[in-house]
């Protein structure tokens, strides 16, 4: 069975071959008149369409769109056998069938999925009926009815691809997008041919090759419809054509004019300067007139311009929503008119809109300040080196509150994460607190009761053991007491309460030593007197004063350092630890840093960590009035 299917478009190449041999055998042995010409163009068309169908069976050999094309080649090609035959009305029938039937059937098969509507089908047989009439009419002669029904098959055909490009989006419509441009480009070369027909020594015959090839676009666009719609973009193609047959009639029109109102005003035509002259004039307008000829073009074709106004007005309306990510692309892409939009961060992209080609975009860096927040990425309409202008423009403008989003998105999930961790914190500090109450206080407690219980027991049998007993108890009662303290003095230092702040860190660092043994000398600067502090304040400020210092005598390789303890008006308090020497071991983000980072975050402040070759700076900025 595949054997038998890969074989199909080989046979099916070879009947068309011997098809048009005998077609040409035929035009050889009996050559037609001058009035009967148009079997060449038959033969021209039906072997343009036998080069289609072979290309089209080699990718798709039981599409309906193959049938249809080795129908409409097989009817042409047989149209010329039929003729020398002695069959001219079989001939015409064949010709015009195969013209206003087969071919415009095979078009429409450029879309093999037909959509789920009735207006196809009806297309298909309005197709059917005005060709039927068309071939009617040519056998019968009748002039103005030939006219009609070949209107009617032409406004059929028209009909059929537009409601194809409604019904299709995406590949399917690039498909329909070729047949718009063989029609449009083969119909446009007859009308031009049929002007200049007069002008051109071509005579009947080459008259008929010329109509010949010029009706060979329309089959080399179904066939690229259907093998490769994306090997080149064929709004592209268009666009490309349009201007240029835009400019090339303009050109002739303004030069034409210039003349004809020369000659209107002087009597006779232009002397041989004022040719160049117009020449010139024309060459330089033509650049800026092309121009504005293809940004139309764009507008119609890849959508209208971007607009800076409502870009950003729709972007704000996101962005004050909340929208996500994704939908700020979506936005911009849609007023953009580009293919696609990419939002990258750390080197990943987090949100895309639409097909980016990483070969054919724009890169706009997005910076809040001077950090930068991450990258948009813009792809570039198809046919274009950068962006128009315009879209460039409107990039440029987004580009600021679409960083500040990005920035604040990070700002928000680094928020998120940081409470995480002052979660997890507090259910590891509470989850101590248990320990140590049910391990260490609850057993002691115990003890306490049986030994109170026991000395009842004893007081009247044996009171020297009750005595005993009693001071077990009182010992018991002292290690509870010991170790009420110890938790109390975990959760809140000793020191704070009975020195102060500035007083408690000095005791608690006195006695810390440099890496390399050496004490650790500490130059603390502070106000005489602080003024009462949040106990949350208190205690981030003590934790951080000992574990920076502390950090310091680890890694710096030098045996002093500096403290400053310092109210920043009545919103703050700033404690700075520094040294000024090297690091003999890099700062890494470990338990330590970690912890600081959680405590002075938990209270709403923040901390700075600066580390040059020339010393490190531990800043932390902890506000005096404490969020709930």
């Amino acid at each position: 069975m595949t054997a038998g299917r890969a074989r199909r478009p080989a046979l099916l190449w070879a009947g068309l071959v011997l098809l048009a041999g005998a077609a040409v055998a035929s035009l050889w042995l009996a050559p037609p008149r001058s009035g009967d010409l148009w079997v060449v163009w038959a033969l021209i068309v039906g072997a343009g369409l036998a080069v289609a169908c072979g290309a089209v069976a080699a990718r798709r050999p039981a599409s309906a769109a193959t049938r249809l094309l080795a129908v409409s080649a097989a009817a042409l090609l047989g149209a010329p056998p039929a003729f020398a035959a002695g069959l001219p009305a079989v001939a015409v029938v064949l010709a015009v069938l195969a013209s206003t039937v087969t071919v415009p059937l095979a078009a429409l098969r450029v879309v093999e999925v037909r959509p789920a509507s009735r207006l196809p089908r009806s297309v298909d047989v309005l197709v059917v009926v005005t060709g039927t009439g068309c071939a009617v009419t040519a056998v019968s002669g009748a002039a103005a009815a030939q006219i009609t029904t070949g209107i009617a098959a032409g406004a059929a055909m028209c009909a059929g691809v537009w409601v194809l490009f409604e019904l299709t989006s995406g590949d399917d419509r690039r498909r329909v997008l070729w047949l718009v441009l063989g029609a449009t480009a083969s119909t446009l070369a007859g009308m031009l041919l049929f002007a200049a027909a007069n002008s051109l020594p071509l005579g009947p015959l080459g008259e008929v090759v010329a109509m010949g090839a010029l009706s060979l676009i329309l089959p080399a666009t179904i066939a690229v419809a259907l093998v490769a719609p994306r090997k080149a973009d064929v709004r592209v193609v268009m666009r490309g054509a349009v201007v240029l047959v835009v400019m090339l009639a303009l050109s002739a029109a303004v030069y034409e004019g210039a003349a004809s109102l020369w000659e209107m005003v002087t009597g006779a035509r232009p002397g041989k300067g004022v040719p160049a002259l117009l020449a010139a004039v024309i060459a330089a307008g033509y650049h800026p007139v092309r121009l504005r000829v293809e940004a139309s073009m764009d507008e119609m074709l890849f959508g209208r311009s971007a607009d800076a106004v409502e870009t950003l007005t729709r972007l704000g309306t996101d962005l004050t929503a909340g929208a996500p990510p994704p939908l700020w692309l979506h936005t911009l892409r849609a007023t953009l008119g580009v293919p696609g939009i990419a939002l990258r961060q750390d080197g990943a992209t987090i949100a895309t809109a639409g097909t980016v080609d990483a070969h054919h975009t724009t890169l706009t860096s997005l910076r809040a300040g001077s950090e930068q927040v991450g990258d948009l990425v813009v792809g570039l309409p198809p046919g274009h080196l950068r962006l128009p202008p315009a879209a460039a423009a409107v990039v440029e403008l987004v580009a600021a509150p679409l960083a500040q989003a990005l920035h604040a998105a990070r700002l928000t999930e680094q928020l998120r994460v940081s409470r995480g961790r002052v979660v997890t914190a507090l259910e590891e500090e509470r989850r101590r607190m248990r320990r140590d109450l049910h391990d260490g206080l609850g057993p002691t407690l115990t003890g306490v009761v049986y030994n109170a219980d026991a000395a009842v027991n004893l007081i009247a049998t044996d009171p020297e053991r009750a005595v005993e007993t009693l001071r077990a108890l009182r010992a018991d009662v002292g290690d509870a007491i010991a170790e009420v303290r110890r938790i109390v003095y975990g959760l809140r230092p000793r020191a704070l309460d009975e020195l102060g702040l500035v007083e408690a860190v000095r005791q608690r660092i006195a006695h810390l030593r440099c890496a390399d043994g050496r004490p650790l000398a500490v130059t603390i600067t502070a106000p005489g007197v602080l003024p009462p502090l949040p106990a949350a304040v208190e205690v981030a400020a003590y934790r951080v004063a000992v574990e920076a210092v502390t950090n310091i005598a680890r890694h710096a390789d030098v045996a002093t350092a500096t403290l400053t303890v310092e109210l920043s008006g009545t919103e703050s308090l700033r404690v700075v630890a520094a040294d000024t020497g090297r690091c003999t071991e890099p700062w890494t983000h470990g338990v330590g840093i970690q912890s600081m980072h959680e405590r002075v975050e938990q209270i709403g402040g923040v901390l700075t960590i600066r580390t040059t070759s020339e010393g490190a700076t531990i800043t932390a900025d902890l506000p005096l009035a404490v969020p709930a």
